[in-house]
């Protein structure tokens, strides 16, 4: 099985690839850093299944989805992501996902998810299939808000945002506004409060 990686933290790139290489009959025949670089590497080059993380900046694993679906490839997808909201999680299954696994998790899941898109099944993390389930107020972000929110919890200024993102400081922050009132926080701390009360922020 030809397998591509796309995500543009290296240290999940390398921990991936050699979680995957260790197994039988799999071999990581391309490593992307973002989705755009990925997407440029389908219009030549085949692969079985890509390994792809959802809060990419520029092009998104929802982005990757969509344009699989566009083309009309049948490349079977396993999504990764540190928090996503149902919306989210519910649309990339709609778009053709064979599988959702945690990056807070264990390798053991995206092992699991692997032979269940080998055996040709659907495969989701335990602590999602309750957030697909569950309506929150993070359903209610758009996926533009939602990938900043993950950026401020990384610890992203909004000028490094509006950087990685390709887009203006202010409409970054216009962003970050209409997210901030739609979760009803007023502070950054507050922001952050939130984001570790539901699980957004990864263990340190």
């Amino acid at each position: 099985m030809r397998i591509a990686i796309a995500d543009d933290h290296e240290i999940f790139r390398m921990g991936f690839k050699a979680l995957l290489q260790a197994l039988d009959d799999i071999e990581v025949a391309g490593e992307y850093s973002d989705g755009n670089e990925l997407l440029s590497a389908l219009k030549d080059t085949d692969f079985d299944l890509i390994v792809v993380d959802q809060s990419m900046p520029g092009c998104t694993g929802l982005d990757v989805l969509r344009a699989l679906r566009k083309a009309k490839k049948s490349t079977k997808v396993i999504m990764l992501t540190a928090g996503a909201t149902g919306s989210i999680l519910k649309e990339a299954m709609s778009l053709g996902a064979s599988a959702i696994v945690s990056k807070r998790g264990s390798g053991e899941d995206l092992v699991l998810a692997l032979e269940a898109v080998r055996g040709g099944n659907t495969f989701v993390s335990p602590e999602y299939l309750q957030v697909i389930k569950k309506k929150n107020l993070l359903d209610e972000l758009t996926n533009r808000e939602m990938q900043i929110l993950l950026l401020i919890v990384e610890g992203n200024s909004t000028k490094s945002i509006s950087e990685q993102l390709n887009v203006s400081y202010k409409t970054v922050d216009t962003h970050r506004t209409s997210m901030m009132g739609k979760l009803d926080v007023h502070s950054i701390g507050e922001l952050m409060l939130f984001a570790r009360a539901s699980g957004l922020m990864l263990e340190l």
